[in-house]
C-alpha cells in the first residue's frame, strides 16, 4: 500500500472504541453516524494518552468495502520504514486507553440524549 506521500505503509486496525466499552452496533438505526461518532471520540482519546502521530503515522477512519455491510473503525497508518511512526502504531496498538475518560463519556452521551428527547 503507498499513502499520498508516497511512504510505505502498513495499517494496524485499533477498532471502534476503547476495548472496555461497547461499540455501536450494526443494526442500531443510526450506526453509520453514531460509530463514525465513536470513532473520532477514540482517536481523539488516543491522542491524548498516547500523544499525537509523529511525521509518517496517521489515525484515520477506515470504513469496509461496499460488498460488506457498512462497517467503521479507527486504524493507525505508519511508515515501516519510519522508526517513530512504527513504535507509535505499535504503541497505540498494544497501550490503548480501554476506556472513555469522563469527557468523552459525556460526549457520546450527547446524541443519544438528543434523539431520546425529541
Amino acid at each position: 500500500m503507498e499513502c499520498a506521500n508516497n511512504m510505505a505503509a502498513n495499517l494496524i486496525a485499533l477498532g471502534t472504541v476503547p476495548a472496555g466499552e461497547a461499540p455501536a452496533a450494526a443494526s442500531e438505526i443510526d450506526y453509520v453516524g453514531r460509530a463514525f461518532w465513536q470513532c473520532r471520540r477514540f482517536i481523539d482519546l488516543l491522542r491524548h494518552t498516547v500523544g499525537a502521530e509523529p511525521e509518517g503515522a496517521n489515525l484515520r477512519i477506515r470504513r469496509s468495502g461496499p460488498d460488506f455491510d457498512p462497517y467503521l473503525e479507527v486504524v493507525v497508518e505508519f511508515d515501516d520504514a519510519n522508526h517513530a511512526a512504527r513504535a507509535y502504531a505499535i504503541r497505540s496498538d498494544r497501550e490503548p486507553p480501554t476506556r472513555w475518560d469522563q469527557t468523552a463519556e459525556t460526549a457520546l452521551a450527547a446524541p443519544v440524549l438528543a434523539k431520546t428527547t425529541r
